[in-house]
């Protein structure tokens, strides 16, 4: 149902029901996301609240407990954040870390033919058992491997395991390997709030930036915020005029950041026309998420995505389990901590056998991923991960919610 009206006016809520499980504000100002959370709570008893926030002041701050916020989502910090991972794994597509552990889920193309009919468990003995393949992404479709399955050139493959384990031999699958390069020299293609983050993450982390932006306002506002840190120049014409005169030929990545998918695809293939290494392309649209990935660029989620998937992993989480999304909303997983007080240690590890023929599910156990589950009990500590298709997130997330 749909209302029109003003959030920041208390009067839309009284006609709302007295007691709601969510309440959900995403607006584009952050003072407005605040505002409405506080009158609601005068007004409709809410068991949880959610809101989206740009000034990354608010995570340090109080006020989001004294507001009684369940959870906050930063979508521009988590993007920037995104690109920062993708320095410390320049080959990868993407990558995610996780809470309790040192395990990381990354994607990474095989480019390289070595690799070119090798099946799954081939590829975990190159990690000596230490790295698994949950995902491969072939023709725009997304699969859970079978230990048999085999890999073909130009897959997309997710490999979760330890961190430094998938560091030392993850850009094989590339036709070259060098991980000591480091990113250097990077263009920004927009000044909007989105690109100013990622300007500031870049230079925290010793990059050379600059910014290009057509508008002059936005221009003067990214110099404003980020002072002498960056170099913001003010283009109408595209960049290649500037590729010489301003040393944007030693670019070692480009990132296009504006809200405009179309224009963010035009800039990226550009950059791998020009020879950049790196090129990644923001996502703002799910629809242009496949179009962006079969012109082989690395995806990342902008502002608007990243707030729409941190949601819906936020209401299927808690401080227990957390669930997330991966391959652009293709694949899920579920990851549950073993707390001291839980009613499972020492029960047997028993996964429903409708579960385990759509999933992969390990456990995490001293750093180790424990991939045989029949005869062992859960220990304290023990971290389940279970990944599957997105079409079967219901009953995995029925499961294991059932047991804290």
């Amino acid at each position: 149902m749909a209302i029109h009206g003003d959030i920041e006016n208390p009067n839309i809520f009284f006609n709302l029901d007295k007691k709601i499980d969510f309440f959900i504000a995403v607006t584009n100002f952050d003072e407005v996301n605040l505002i409405s959370s506080l009158i609601i709570d005068d007004i409709i008893s809410v068991d949880k609240k959610i809101i989206r926030l740009k000034n990354i002041f608010f995570s340090q701050s109080s006020i989001l407990k004294k507001l009684n916020i369940y959870d906050t989502v930063f979508p521009s910090s988590n993007t920037a954040n995104t690109v920062k991972y993708l320095l410390e794994f320049p080959k990868a597509n993407n990558v995610k870390l996780f809470d309790h552990t040192n395990m990381l889920l990354l994607s990474v193309k095989v480019n390289n033919s070595d690799f070119v009919g090798y099946n799954m468990r081939e590829i975990r003995k190159k990690f000596n058992d230490e790295v698994m393949v949950v995902g491969v992404e072939r023709d725009k479709e997304f699969s859970i491997p079978l230990s048999t399955d085999l890999i073909k050139q130009g897959d997309l493959i997710y490999l979760f395991g330890d961190k430094e384990i998938i560091k030392s031999g993850y850009c094989n699958f590339e036709n070259q390997c060098n991980i000591n390069k480091k990113i250097k020299n990077c263009i920004i293609f927009g000044a909007d709030n989105l690109g100013i983050e990622i300007a500031k993450v870049l230079v925290q982390n010793k990059l050379n930036v600059k910014i290009i932006e057509k508008d002059l306002t936005k221009c003067q506002e990214a110099i404003d915020i980020l002072q002498d840190s960056v170099i913001v120049l003010n283009s109408k014409y595209g960049w290649g005029h500037l590729l010489k005169e301003e040393g944007l030929d030693n670019a070692d990545m480009l990132i296009a950041t504006t809200t405009n998918d179309e224009y963010n695809m035009i800039k990226s293939i550009e950059g791998k026309k020009a020879g950049i290494e790196k090129v990644i392309a923001i996502n703002n649209d799910r629809e242009y998420y496949s179009l962006m990935h079969s012109l082989d660029l690395v995806v990342v989620r902008g502002e608007k995505i990243n707030s729409y998937y941190s949601i819906l992993e936020s209401i299927n989480s808690n401080s227990i389990i957390k669930q997330k999304r991966y391959c652009g909303d293709k694949g899920t997983l579920f990851n549950k901590k073993i707390i001291s007080n839980s009613n499972l240690i020492g029960k047997k590890i028993s996964i429903p056998d409708k579960i385990k023929k759509v999933s992969l599910i390990y456990i995490i156990r001293d750093k180790k991923i424990l991939k045989e589950l029949d005869d062992i009990v859960y220990e304290e500590l023990d971290i389940l991960f279970i990944f599957s298709r997105i079409e079967n997130m219901e009953i995995i997330n029925r499961w294991i919610h059932q047991e804290i």
